[in-house]
């Protein structure tokens, strides 16, 4: 019986741990609803993984945070490449610290489709904040349109990663939200009641003016 199901109803870490019991060899295939993710594994052992746009530790970062979608193992699927070199319990260890982190950053960024842009007019002091590398790369591609997960494909950067840069920037004042506001059409106007309309007993005649 092949091993598979939905993301709704089992956690990947309890099927890393099923692989790694059964000392497998094969591709665990996970299709998300915008993104398709492999792991592989040798022996029970996590060698290498890749999304559609990323690979390596930052591709099971991505990953580990689907909610949605479903998975299937494939024995035959194999990989000449090593990008990973992690034991099970240390992916699984990885997994509840960001689930930790992810709660905090949440509290600010609500999803990975939430949009942000730099602060035009920063605090005072915010000149003397030094960026790395990386999120000198994330800001490069905020601009007020693309979703975070926009800015990781853009980046080649992990969607919690990104999600954890923009975190900090947004906490150091660098970077803000842009708020969506939902334009409501104007309530209809009532009818203006004729004083004569009441003589003739209103309702839906009444809106008429008598002649």
């Amino acid at each position: 019986m092949a091993l598979q199901g939905s993301l709704e109803d089992f956690e990947l870490t309890d099927v890393f741990q099923l692989i790694q019991l059964g000392q497998k060899d094969g591709g665990l295939r996970i299709q998300a609803e915008d993104d398709v993710g492999i792991v592989y594994f040798k022996g029970g052992m996590v060698v290498h993984a890749k999304t559609n746009t990323i690979q390596g530790e930052p591709a099971i970062d991505a990953i580990l945070s689907w909610k949605k979608g479903r998975f299937v193992f494939n024995p035959n699927e194999e990989t000449l490449e090593t990008t990973v070199d992690l034991p099970i319990q240390q992916v699984i260890l990885e997994a509840a610290r960001r689930i930790d982190e992810m709660q905090k950053i949440q509290k600010v960024i609500p999803s990975f489709d939430a949009i942000v842009k730099i602060v035009e007019v920063p605090d005072a002091g915010v000149e003397k904040i030094h960026l790395k590398p990386e999120e000198w790369k994330v800001l490069s591609f905020v601009d007020a349109s693309r979703a975070i997960k926009q800015i990781a494909q853009k980046a080649n950067i992990s969607e919690f990663e990104t999600a954890r840069i923009l975190y900090g920037l947004v906490s150091s004042g660098l970077v803000t939200l842009v708020q969506k506001v939902e334009t409501k059409p104007p309530p209809p106007k009532a009818p203006i009641e004729d004083k004569d309309d009441k003589k003739d007993g209103g309702g839906f005649l009444g809106i008429f003016k008598r002649k």
